[in-house]
């Protein structure tokens, strides 16, 4: 008697990291150039200047994923500190909801959380791939 065991695809996690890339240069160059509507329709009390900060803060970031993304065995500081880097958004993410909720608008709200989100699935697949991309 033969058992088949079915296994999830390998996912590359050199894939995560520049996807990961992507998404943060967009998201920099969208906050960059959008960051005053931004601010308005998430009707939070911030200035402006706080999204175009996180904005600029991400053109680095991106550059820092797509080289650990080049890189076929990446120093384990880099990926942890990489890791490290996405819990700190999440939780600041959660923070700013907790701290501007009641000034925030529906979509303000959606969009924080939205990103919250995106940020934690990333920062999972990059914990799921972390062992097989130091290996």
């Amino acid at each position: 008697m033969t058992t088949q065991v079915q296994t999830l695809p390998r996912l590359d996690p050199h894939l995560v990291y520049w996807l990961d890339a992507i998404g943060s240069l967009a998201m920099g160059l969208a906050l960059l150039v959008s960051a005053d509507a931004l601010t308005g329709l998430a009707g939070w009390t911030l200035p402006s200047a706080f999204l175009w900060t996180i904005g600029l803060l991400l053109l680095p970031w991106a550059a820092f994923n797509a080289w650990i993304a080049r890189m076929a065995v990446p120093a384990r500081p880099l990926v942890l500190g990489n890791i490290a880097g996405d819990i700190a958004w999440v939780l600041g993410s959660l923070a700013l909801i907790m701290l501007h909720a009641a000034n925030l608008s529906p979509a303000g709200l959606a969009l924080l959380a939205g990103q919250g989100v995106a940020v934690a699935a990333v920062l999972a697949l990059k914990l799921f791939g972390a062992r097989s991309l130091l290996a």
